[in-house]
Formats: C-alpha cells, sequence, structure tokens
C-alpha cells in the first residue's frame, strides 16, 4: 500500500500480463460496473496485453442510473470494449415472485442483478460452466477487501475463477491513473454522489437519497413502498425482538434500518411434512399442488412418484430428498441455479422461467447451495417431520 504510484502500476500490469498468459485456455472477461475501479485496471489490462482489448461486460438492471448506458457510449468511442447484458430477471420482478428484500446479511443483488446477466452471457458463448471462465475485477484497497480478498480468488456465489488486481490501490491514486495516465472520462454520476450506487442501493449518503428521489420518484416509491409491505403490511415488525425504537416507519425505511433485518422464524412457513415408513421409502405431503413441478424431480428420475399431493422417494438418501423438495417448493423460476449446471440448465427469456433438459443426473444439484428461493425467499417454505 505504501509503495510509490508508479511502482504499484508497472507491478499491477507485469501481473496482469502474466495472468492473461496463464488463463488463455479460458474465456476472460472484465467485470464492469461504469465506476472508477472497474475503467482504472479495464486501462491497465489494455495496456499490459495490447493489441489485445478483453470485453467488459455491464449488467444493466431497473435499479441502475439511466445516464450509465449514455456514459458507456463515451467510453465505446475511446475504444474501450463494453457489452450491456441483462439480468435474467429484474429487481422488482424477483421480489413479486417472492424474494425478500436486499439485506448486509448474504445480499443477493449481485449475484442475481449482476451475476445472472453474466452465466448468461458465458452460456451463449458455448462454455462448459462457471470454472471455465475467468472474472477481472476492479476492487481496491479498503481494509475490508484487503482482509476478505486475494489477487486470485473464486466468486463462490458464482463458482467463477476471479482475478483482483488492484487491492493495493486507494481510491485518489485511482482517480490521478484515469485522469493523468489514461485521460479517460468517470462516470457522470460522481457529480452527485461519491459512488456509482444503484438507484436504491442501502447506503445512508444523503446526496445519493436525495438525487435519487427528485430524479426517480417513481421508483424510489415502489422500492420502499415493497419493503414497508412486507415489515408492516404483514404484521411481521410487530412480532420481531427489534428494540421498539427501531420499529418504526422512519427508522426502518428512511434510516434504512431494514438491511440490518434478520430472518425471523415468523417467516417460515408450512411447505412440506414429511414422513419416513419401515421399507425405507420417505414421503412428503405438499401443502399446494401447484407447488409439484416435476422438472425439479428430473435428477432422481425413476426413484419417486406422486399421488395427489404426495411426494414417494425410494432408494434415495433423505438429504438429497429434502433438497429437492426444498428447491421445488420455494423455487422462484429465477434461474440462478444454472450456474451450476450449464449442460441442464436454461433460463428461457421469453417465459422468463427456468428450463431443466439433458439432465445427467450428475447429483450435484442434491444440495442447496445455489438456490436462491431456499437462501431469500422472504416467506421460505419449510418441511416439517411428522411422527
Amino acid at each position: 500500500m505504501n509503495r510509490p504510484l508508479e511502482q504499484k502500476i508497472k507491478l499491477t500490469i507485469r501481473r496482469l500480463r502474466e495472468i492473461w498468459k496463464r488463463t488463455e485456455d479460458r474465456l476472460r472477461f472484465v467485470a464492469f460496473s461504469t465506476g472508477k475501479d472497474s475503467l482504472a485496471m479495464t486501462a491497465m489490462l489494455y495496456e499490459a496485453v495490447a493489441p489485445e482489448r478483453s470485453i467488459c461486460l455491464y449488467s444493466h438492471h431497473d435499479l441502475e442510473f439511466p445516464l450509465y448506458l449514455e456514459y458507456l457510449e463515451e467510453l465505446r468511442a475511446r475504444g474501450i470494449r463494453v457489452e450491456t447484458v441483462r439480468p435474467f430477471l429484474g429487481y422488482f420482478e424477483l421480489m413479486e415472485r417472492g424474494m425478500g428484500f436486499v439485506t448486509l446479511t448474504d445480499p443477493w443483488c449481485v449475484p442475481m442483478l449482476v451475476g445472472t446477466a453474466f452465466v448468461g452471457w458465458l452460456q451463449q458463448q458455448g462454455v462448459r460452466g462457471m470454472r471455465s471462465a475467468v472474472m477481472f475485477r476492479g476492487m481496491t484497497g479498503s481494509e475490508y477487501s484487503r482482509k476478505y480478498h486475494n489477487e486470485l480468488e473464486i466468486y463462490r456465489r458464482l463458482d467463477l475463477p476471479c482475478v483482483n488486481p488492484m487491492l493495493e490501490f486507494t481510491r485518489q491514486e485511482i482517480r490521478e491513473i484515469i485522469r493523468c495516465r489514461y485521460n479517460l472520462p468517470l462516470n457522470p454520476i460522481y457529480e452527485h454522489m461519491n459512488r456509482n450506487y444503484c438507484i436504491c442501493c442501502y447506503t445512508l449518503d444523503a446526496r445519493r437519497q436525495a438525487y435519487s428521489s427528485k430524479h426517480f420518484p417513481n421508483v424510489c416509491k415502489r422500492y420502499y413502498g415493497q419493503v414497508e409491505k412486507l415489515l408492516f403490511g404483514s404484521g411481521l415488525i410487530e412480532t420481531s425482538t427489534i428494540d421498539p425504537k427501531n420499529k418504526t416507519r422512519e427508522e426502518q425505511l428512511r434510516h434504512h434500518g431494514f438491511v440490518h433485518w434478520r430472518r425471523s422464524r415468523m417467516q417460515d412457513v408450512l411447505g412440506a411434512a414429511k414422513q419416513r415408513h419401515p421399507s425405507g421409502m420417505i414421503s412428503y405431503w405438499i401443502r399446494g399442488e401447484k407447488c409439484i413441478s416435476p422438472k425439479h424431480l428430473i435428477p432422481l428420475r425413476g426413484r419417486w412418484i406422486q399421488r395427489g399431493n404426495e411426494l414417494r422417494f425410494w432408494d434415495v438418501t433423505e438429504s438429497a430428498a429434502d433438497a429437492i423438495v426444498k428447491r421445488m417448493i420455494n423455487c422462484l423460476n429465477c434461474g440462478f441455479c444454472v450456474v451450476e449446471c450449464f449442460a441442464g440448465r436454461h433460463f428461457d427469456r421469453n417465459a422468463k422461467a427456468l428450463r431443466i433438459e439433458g439432465c445427467t443426473q450428475c447429483g450435484r444439484c442434491l444440495r442447496l447451495k445455489f438456490c436462491m428461493g431456499w437462501k431469500h425467499r422472504f416467506w421460505r417454505r419449510i418441511i416439517r417431520e411428522v411422527r
């Protein structure tokens, strides 16, 4: 961190050149946010591997500022290869399907609103899976970043190899690199705030709130209205263990107290009742026949049968049967589980639904690691055992 800036730049360019050569067998791309960090990293990467120019992927969704798209046109004119991609589903679509609002505990916004856009693009390129690609990310040197991230790591939310070459740089150094070394324009959003937030980011930045409320009142009203409905309209806030002084609408909405929300047991609703049988068979009574989706049962083909609202499994471990049922009854059709299975899972953008075809029954999906419905559904449907 204390090295002279010019030395940091030379070392970073040299490392980028080495990493680029070592990853020739993978599909490489830059995660481009339109912010100063990803811009500086892209410029150094282009210098390191010239005349090659890696593609920069920018995911635009319904909470991103529209002026970002105008800014990208200016960058393209300067030779930056930016491609705009779209997530499988937007924020409001996910909320309407049952997703919980974004909190600081394992937030889903980046993997869902940015990650699925990258996943869709990679799948279109014909790669075998996430480990067949490499993402270059412009994460700079805050204390948090240096503590929890390395130059080379796996971004576990997407199971994606990731390069973070900017961890030693400060914010001031990044601005100097952009202005003095590469003469590139900053995103004009910096005239209104100190970071390129989304319209409804949870930050308490007063400048960001004032700008967003003035220019995008309908988006803000809809965003906070959904949070208010989940917390106050349902009566959930009244049953929570939050200090009474923090239960007010002002504290939860204006001061963004909801981002510190911890999942309550009141958010768990009965989705299925499980019963073990002496024969070794396991049966599940599903609450609501519409929750039974045969596509989720494909990985256990030949080892289940349906009778009305009841599913029966045999020659299946209890953990595998539980995982399949939990996935099925909590599915948001969000497509995020494509991450774990490029071969058998696809998101149909026309139907806005997950398709499962060509399953080889490899067993990778017999877990809940990449199930966003189970992790983040606001009213999570759980299994209770019948004795």
